[in-house]
């Protein structure tokens, strides 16, 4: 809609600002909850670069696969894997990057207690963090909605926006934006003065947006039609990890809050 920004004779893209604003905003959130807890928000950061760097390269290496195959043959396939030049990352790789980097990091806690404190921070955190984000890709290139003749589509601002190929398209960054804060705040009604949520709000949040992204224009893979619906990795990916997620709830919920 408006894909970058000119400052000082240099272009900053929208989508890359609104990845280090939802980092920042993870951050601070994280930094708050710890405090409010009494958990020790620095054991959390040391994690963090490596964490980074491994849902990054996941990331990255899921959209290679479907784009160019198993292994990188040559040089230039190789800075294609690595490079964030276009930002072309694939939803399913971040999935699994970010459990696999919060099992990790859930597991070096010991006692189950301690264990859902982290699950509700580490959700609160990721999913306020999401509402930056969606509306920053509202803005860029790279989260493009369906075509739509309805009252809720947008046209772009810009003339170099890839948006101007169409008349109007869902603004899906809205709606995830939306979703992030509908199911951060019946989490936290839902949560009151327990602990343990967190998980629930993943299972929750992965699904929601799973069925957003079925307004999205992305090339699909794997796909399967529902009724005139077509479902493809994402919805695959984020449901069978929704159910892992809503499992860990139920398992860690048998063990009561200690007061």
């Amino acid at each position: 809609m408006y894909p970058y920004l000119i400052l000082w004779w240099s272009k900053f893209y929208m989508t890359g600002i609104g990845i280090i604003i939802s980092f920042l905003v993870f951050i601070g959130i994280a930094h708050y909850l710890t405090k409010r807890y009494h958990q020790n928000f620095w054991k959390f950061f040391y994690w963090l670069p490596f964490f980074i760097v491994l849902t990054y390269f996941i990331w990255s290496y899921v959209n290679f696969i479907f784009d160019v195959g198993v292994f990188p043959t040559n040089w230039s396939e190789f800075v294609t894997l690595l490079s964030p030049y276009g930002y072309k990352f694939h939803f399913m790789g971040l999935l699994i990057g970010l459990f696999i980097s919060i099992s990790v990091f859930l597991k070096k806690i010991t006692r189950v207690e301690n264990k859902k404190i982290w699950s509700d921070i580490l959700f609160f955190s990721l999913a306020l963090s999401l509402v930056p984000l969606w509306l920053f890709l509202l803005m860029g290139d790279n989260f493009i909605g369906t075509t739509t003749t309805s009252w809720l589509g947008i046209k772009s601002l810009h003339s170099d926006s890839q948006r101007n190929k169409f008349n109007l398209v869902y603004p899906i960054g809205i709606f995830l934006s939306l979703w992030s804060l509908f199911v951060v705040l019946g989490i936290k009604i839902l949560k009151k003065k327990k602990f343990g949520y967190g998980m629930l709000g993943f299972a929750v949040l992965s699904i929601l947006v799973s069925l957003i992204l079925l307004l999205q224009q992305y090339p699909r893979h794997a796909v399967f039609s529902l009724g005139g619906v077509m479902l493809d990795v994402k919805q695959y990916a984020a449901w069978i990890l929704a159910l892992i997620c809503y499992l860990a709830y139920k398992r860690r919920q048998r063990v009561p809050d200690l007061k």
